[in-house]
């Protein structure tokens, strides 16, 4: 890795050639495996600190990836989807591409039509993070990556330095624990952005998902929150008892891409968020999380331009996201709860997938 930390036993370390490009960018990307007695193997990568890939056994023992994952390398220099990357230092849309904080209005970079997406540009999911601590144990595996994103970098101010800990336990649950600082106020919500294919192949549409939620964010055309919430009952998004992802998906225009308001309070204990099965294989993953909701995304945009590993085309549907995070836009909304982290507190965020065979 980029560090001098020697890995564990038991912890694998590779390296993943992306070619021959201009600049820097040409350094093999840094691959750290951990694995569990359960067959689960989880691979990460140092660029955005992003979840590579996961397999994980169906009820027949079979092990699949169950995340996308590109078959070319150098498409993750450019991952323009965002495959498995961590997202911020603001997760999802700010409107307008800016927010006023102590008076001052701070411009961002438009990504997204005139709004602005992901942490823009210069987002973390850019960045080269470093290994700087890792540990294996008769009952888990874990590694910690950390970045530092410089003030006015992307247009937020404050240097804030920023730690990211996988582990993965024997209870084939993968823990991701966030926590930051900052040396001036500034807005921070982080979330994973993984698209979960339980199957390993085809598309997401016979998944099954339940969503612990009474409300979602109305949205604008830019799919920016108005700052209403609206109830979910008896509409294509009450995802409140399982269903598969197909059955409503046609009267929901464009697909879903939507937050999901699990606890409007936004208090940061550990709750239910959603479980996810694929009935066929058996596989499901249950998501626990500290923050308010999750923004669920059904591939809307996937247009099969780019392979997934296994050689087959990324289609429309070919993979979901379920990010969790603090509410979207929420430094333009003062009824939202608040993502403004104050200067040298500490940010954290902790969301555990729980992984099983039904």
């Amino acid at each position: 890795m980029q560090s001098e930390l020697v890995m564990p036993s038991g912890i694998e370390t590779s390296e993943l050639d992306v070619g021959q490009q201009q600049g820097s960018s040409n350094r093999p990307l840094q691959l750290v495996t951990l694995e569990n007695s359960c067959g689960t193997r989880v691979t990460l990568c140092d660029l955005g600190a992003s979840l590579y890939s996961i397999h994980t056994r169906d009820r027949y023992g079979h092990s699949d990836n169950i995340l996308l994952t590109y078959a070319d390398p150098q498409h993750w220099l450019e991952n323009n989807w965002y495959l498995g990357v961590t997202a911020g230092r603001v997760a999802n849309r700010i409107g307008g591409a800016q927010f006023q904080l102590g008076g001052a209005t701070y411009q961002l970079p438009a990504n997204d039509g005139e709004n602005h997406l992901h942490g823009g540009p210069q987002g973390l999911h850019t960045k080269r993070w470093q290994v700087v601590q890792s540990e294996s144990t008769a009952r888990f595996q874990s590694v910690t990556f950390r970045c530092v994103s410089d003030d006015g970098e992307g247009g937020y101010p404050g240097k804030l330095v920023v730690e990211l800990t996988y582990c993965l336990d024997e209870k084939d649950a993968l823990t991701l624990e966030y926590r930051a600082v900052s040396d001036a106020d500034t807005p921070v919500a982080l979330t994973n952005h993984c698209y979960w294919n339980l199957a390993g192949r085809d598309g997401i549409l016979e998944h099954e998902l339940e969503i612990y939620a009474d409300h979602l964010l109305r949205l604008n055309e830019q799919l920016i929150p108005t700052g209403e919430l609206l109830k979910v009952d008896d509409t294509p998004v009450d995802f409140r008892k399982r269903k598969t992802i197909g059955r409503d998906i046609e009267w929901w225009p464009g697909g879903y891409d939507n937050f999901w308001v699990v606890d409007e309070t936004a208090e940061k204990v550990l709750k239910p968020i959603a479980s996810l099965v694929h009935p066929a294989s058996g596989r499901s993953v249950k998501i626990v999380s500290s923050e308010a909701g999750v923004q669920f995304y059904s591939g809307n945009f996937l247009d099969g331009s780019r392979n997934r590993d296994g050689g087959s085309p990324m289609n429309q549907y070919a993979g979901l996201c379920l990010e969790t995070h603090g509410f979207p836009d929420a430094p333009n909304h003062s009824n939202f709860p608040s993502v403004i982290l104050q200067k040298s507190e500490e940010y954290r965020q902790t969301t555990i997938y729980q992984f099983s065979t039904e």
